[in-house]
């Protein structure tokens, strides 16, 4: 990777109401606080560097809502074109700060995929580079940098990892840093909504699977599948994926937000509603995870809440 990183080195904090509710250590690595206000810097800056350094000066992305953000972010800093296609639910704010950054935005489609077509299509019609937002090796080394960041913060070996998962470019490049560095005995409990739920179909398949569609609330991690390198991983590393309703995502984003002051976006919700729905205490119990081991959760971002749509998702649910 570049020495000129573009992320940040982000804190690991130790969460005492997390940890007094799972009667053990749980530390947050809280990558919300990356320029992009989420972990998407890390992988999305590095491929981005070996695109110009490689002559590329137009980078096309697709994305959901972070990933279009930390292009923006990248390419603003680094002075190439960029333009981004998001889909129409992307919330209007996070528009605005896209176009703020310089980027050319396009709306397309209703979910990340009708984005990713419209994406691809434009660098076919105009010759600029087609940026995978998730799917490609220099994003996922990117996306290791985590790792070189929490197993130096981290005063032991954790018992277990806790990520949501979307197009799993995190989740892929946390794999690489944690095998790098020795922690492959390590298990990750992987998040999704419901209506998010490729990993957790295609670790229950053993092989690549494609959702029909994608609903609910954590648009972010609403990729139809996702990267196929993870199913090279089901053999090597130890997974449990674990799956929760919207409700319960919105639920740990509002308890979060009263435990730590700070506001998370639902698809980050996913990951921490594991800790607060009682869902990884679930798997301690059933021996799945170390129970005298700290626990690891990754607040992975990001940009695309307020203060006003968590009022209107809490009302929704009736929180």
């Amino acid at each position: 990777m570049s020495q000129d990183k573009l992320h940040i080195q982000t804190p690991l904090i130790e969460s005492y109401p997390l940890s007094k509710l799972l009667k053990c250590p749980v530390y947050l690595k809280m990558e919300n606080l990356q320029p992009s206000a989420s972990f998407k810097i890390r992988g999305i800056g590095n491929i981005c560097q070996k695109a110009i350094k490689n002559g590329c000066t137009h980078i096309i992305g697709s994305s959901g809502g972070n990933a279009g953000l930390a292009m923006a972010y990248a390419t603003h800093k680094l002075a190439v074109k960029c333009t981004i296609v998001v889909p129409c639910p992307t919330p209007q704010h996070l528009k605005d700060t896209i176009v703020e950054l310089g980027a050319n935005l396009v709306v397309k489609g209703q979910i990340w995929n009708d984005a990713e077509a419209a994406a691809k299509e434009i660098a076919k019609e105009t010759g600029g580079w087609y940026l995978p937002p998730f799917d490609h090796p220099d994003v996922w080394e990117g996306n290791s940098s985590i790792m070189d960041e929490i197993q130096s913060q981290i005063p032991e070996k954790p018992g277990a990892l806790v990520v949501a998962v979307g197009g799993a470019g995190l989740l892929l490049g946390i794999l690489q840093g944690m095998h790098r560095f020795g922690w492959s005995d390590v298990p990750i409990i992987t998040a999704e909504t419901e209506g998010t739920r490729s990993f957790a179909e295609t670790f229950k398949a053993g092989e690549l699977v494609t959702l029909p569609t994608i609903t609910g609330i954590a648009k972010c991690l609403g990729a139809r599948a996702v990267a196929s390198e993870c199913v090279k991983w089901l053999k090597i590393h130890t997974f449990h994926p674990v799956l929760v309703e919207d409700r319960e995502a919105v639920n740990a984003c509002s308890r979060f937000a009263d435990d730590h002051r700070t506001l998370v976006q639902p698809a980050c919700g996913a990951g921490l509603a594991v800790a607060y729905s009682g869902k990884l205490e679930e798997l301690r119990q059933n021996g799945h995870i170390k129970t005298d081991k700290p626990i690891v959760i990754i607040v992975c971002g990001g940009y695309s809440v307020t203060h006003e749509l968590m009022q209107g998702w809490k009302k929704e649910f009736n929180l």
